[in-house]
């Protein structure tokens, strides 16, 4: 029983390590994703989705919110 235990533990352990190495490639490609985000697209690549299509939906979502922040800081509602 000692032994299942601690080999959850390590792979609770590896799994927080890969999660911040993810996070830190991340950054470092300035995906523009919080931790929230990513262990999102991690649970969804893990389920079975697309990384490529999840990808362009991520940077469309990206450019439609950037383009509505753009449009909305520089002119004001009448």
């Amino acid at each position: 029983m000692r032994d299942s235990t601690m080999a959850m533990d390590n792979s609770v352990v590896n799994a927080k390590e890969t999660f911040q190495i993810l996070m830190e490639i991340s950054k470092l490609l300035n995906t523009g994703l919080d931790e929230t985000t990513l262990a999102l697209c991690v649970r969804l690549c893990e389920s079975g989705a697309n990384p490529e299509a999840l990808a362009k939906v991520i940077m469309e979502l990206q450019r439609v919110k950037k383009e509505e922040t753009g449009h909305t800081n520089g002119h004001r509602s009448q």
